[in-house]
């Protein structure tokens, strides 16, 4: 079968090849060679609330590429063929002030052998670019808007891909752009009889093409006539780096799709037959060879030969129309190669030394930076003195790094951080008590007219005595029968420290009753304000401290003796922040406040108790806003009551034999913080 598959195709080509003499020596199509241009200028129109953005270019002859980025937004115009030249300065990139332009930049993104300068243009939110070329350069019509930035040509929506962030200024070093992609055009659909004689059968949806010209040589080369042109669509250049979406792991093709079922078939004449159907060149290495059996309903012939190619270990290179196919091992071997001969011609050229000194910039901080954009043969070497950097590389990276420097070399906004900690506390008390006083000495010592009652006892045998009571005097017995009583012990059916006493008393020469009635009520408010305030640089932390160190003595040697020292323990407030700016004007901040206070109220051996408050968070802020970052309520309730058994619970009078407590405590603790962007 693979013989008669093989002869069929050799006879038809010769047979094509006598009714057309001159095909087989027709030469191949030379490859266009892309004009280079020359950047002449740019300049802005304003147009009401848009504005016009003229790139003015000398000899321009391809279309733009346009891309459209976010975080931030951004409009990337690839500018093919076009070399960025010396005319337009920074000065003239600063002209371009509009605001729906935040910022310019422009530079070399490749050079020989295609070149493409870039021009990246932040804007704001929701603008609408219309992009127009002509022979004379590119215009970009720029309006106001809602929504997401989008990129038209000429009123036509393009789609455009999501690329790397890479692809911008920062890397202007990396590899040249890819080629433009251009579709095949569209076969007409016919079907095709099964060969005679083959091992199986297939039908190809799209038309084969007619005139084939074969030309076996080594390597192998199958030519089919050039396909028909169709208008170009011009697709970004490919980054080193390309983007990609997460989770998007398959190829897409487009091929026309393709019913075939053969078995045992050399795989060189089914590649013919897939060159064929997607009208391009072939050329096959002498290593690919095998038998293989294929079997495809309705799949896209791009799809199908990259699975045939897979299955038999053979790799594939498409450029200009051209099909390579040969061992991966050898593609591979070649494209490392090919990269180390780009790389020694990038570095080939007399090497450039400039001095930049630097105003707001750390010539030590760039220096890291600039090591990653230098090439092999590119140094830098600061002077700290100075703060200067001496930079030697390539003439065409030196263009990139200046840039880069004039970005980096910028003041940096400084933002002040207002931290403010509000305690509140509140304490309400109110006790009722009773204390049976048992002798006239001290605070409860009182007098009966014209009777001293210093010493009186608690009970005795003449008025005035304290609770008690005594029986009849019998002289000739000797006896005398008394009886004292103290229904609230001092302590507690008392209170501590009354605000009020009433003073009962009832005195007689045989009973006596003596009380105090005491009553207290404590009600007290306690606000404190600790506001903590620092200003620091964008994305540069920042502490703020105010406190004190607090004595207690130590004992060297442990509790069996040695010398006693004093160490100190911290009780401060303190501010710790990183702030952070972000394009829609708001901060992000990194927070730590901390708070610490002796209390002296609870002491251990005259070393006070240390209270602590903190807080450690990450915030997002408005500028001038304010935010509450956390707050601590704390309520307290107490009811007690003390008093004698069954004396404290008789109706009405059981008062006096017992002591009321009733309390409540409020504590409140809130944090603000307040951050400000100071403008200069």
């Amino acid at each position: 079968m693979n013989a008669r598959l093989s002869s069929l195709l050799v006879a038809g080509g010769v047979v094509l090849a006598g009714i057309h003499t001159g095909s087989l020596h027709a030469s191949p199509v030379p490859e266009t060679a892309i004009r280079k241009a020359v950047l002449a200028s740019t300049s802005l129109e304003v147009d009401g609330a848009g504005a016009k953005v003229f790139i003015r270019v000398t000899g321009m002859t391809s279309q733009p590429g346009v891309q459209v980025l976010s975080n931030p937004d951004r409009i990337v115009v690839d500018l093919r063929g076009v070399e960025r030249g010396t005319a337009v300065t920074r000065k003239d990139l600063a002209q371009l002030a509009h605001p729906l332009i935040l910022k310019t930049r422009l530079a070399q993104f490749s050079a020989d052998p295609k070149p493409v300068t870039r021009m990246v243009l932040e804007v704001a939110p929701g603008t609408q670019v219309l992009v127009g070329s002509s022979s004379d350069g590119v215009q970009l019509h720029m309006t106001p808007g809602q929504g997401h930035v989008q990129a038209k040509f000429g009123g036509i929506s393009q789609t455009v891909f999501p690329a790397a962030p890479a692809v911008e200024i920062a890397a202007a070093t990396a590899a040249p752009a890819g080629p433009i992609v251009e579709p095949l055009p569209k076969s007409s659909v016919r079907p095709l009889a099964a060969l005679p004689g083959a091992g199986g059968s297939f039908q190809l949806l799209p038309q084969l093409v007619a005139s084939t010209a074969l030309t076996v040589a080594t390597p192998e080369v199958v030519q089919t006539p050039e396909p028909e042109k169709p208008a170009p669509v011009h697709a970004q250049p490919q980054s080193r780096a390309a983007g990609r979406t997460l989770g998007e792991g398959l190829a897409n093709y487009s091929g026309s799709k393709i019913t075939i079922d053969l078995q045992n078939t050399e795989i060189r004449d089914f590649l013919r037959i897939l060159a064929d159907t997607g009208k391009l060149n072939l050329v096959m290495d002498p290593d690919v060879q095998g038998n293989f059996g294929f079997k495809f309903t309705d799949t896209p012939w791009d799809q199908v030969l990259d699975v045939v190619l897979k299955n038999a270990g053979l790799g594939k290179e498409i450029q200009n129309g051209v099909l390579r196919v040969a061992k991966v091992e050898k593609l591979q071997k070649e494209e490392e190669e090919r990269k180390r001969l780009e790389e020694t011609r990038a570095l080939a050229g007399q090497l450039q030394t400039i001095t930049r000194p630097l105003s707001y910039a750390k010539v030590g901080e760039v220096q890291k930076i600039l090591k990653e954009m230098l090439t092999k043969r590119g140094s830098a070497i600061l002077d700290d003195r100075t703060n200067t950097l001496i930079i030697t590389d390539l003439p065409r990276n030196i263009t990139v790094i200046d840039d880069l420097l004039q970005t980096l070399d910028v003041q940096i906004q400084q933002v002040q951080i207002e931290a403010r900690v509000v305690e509140a506390n509140k304490n309400w008390q109110r006790e009722f008590g009773v204390k049976w006083p048992q002798s006239n000495n001290g605070s409860v010592a009182i007098t009966g007219g014209s009777t001293s009652t210093t010493g009186t006892p608690w009970v005795g045998t003449s008025s005035p005595f304290w609770n008690g009571a005594q029986g009849f005097n019998r002289p000739a017995s000797g006896q005398n029968a008394s009886v004292a009583w103290s229904p609230g012990k001092d302590g507690s059916t008392s209170i501590a420290a009354p605000a009020g006493e009433l003073w009962l008393s009832f005195l007689s020469n045989r009973f006596s009753v003596n009380a105090v009635l005491q009553a207290m009520e404590k009600d007290g408010t306690l606000k404190i304000v600790s506001s903590p305030k620092v200003v620091t640089q964008n994305n540069k932390k920042a502490s703020i401290l105010s406190g004190q160190k607090i004595p207690y003595p130590t004992q060297q040697g442990g509790a069996q003796g040695g010398a006693i020292t004093v160490a100190f323990i911290d009780a401060n407030l303190q501010l710790d922040v990183t702030p952070q700016i972000t394009n829609e004007g708001t901060i992000i901040m990194d927070l730590k406040i901390e708070k610490a206070e002796a209390d002296f109220s609870r002491t251990v051996q005259g070393t006070p108790t240390i209270l602590r408050k903190s807080i450690e968070t990450q915030v997002l802020v408005r500028d001038g806003g304010t935010a509450v970052l956390g707050g601590v309520y704390i309520t307290n309730s107490n009811l007690g009551t003390t008093g004698v058994p069954f004396l404290s619970k008789i109706p009405l009078i059981g008062f006096l034999f017992r002591n009321n407590t009733k309390q409540e405590q409020n504590a409140e603790l809130l944090i603000f913080i307040t951050p400000r962007i100071l403008r200069q």
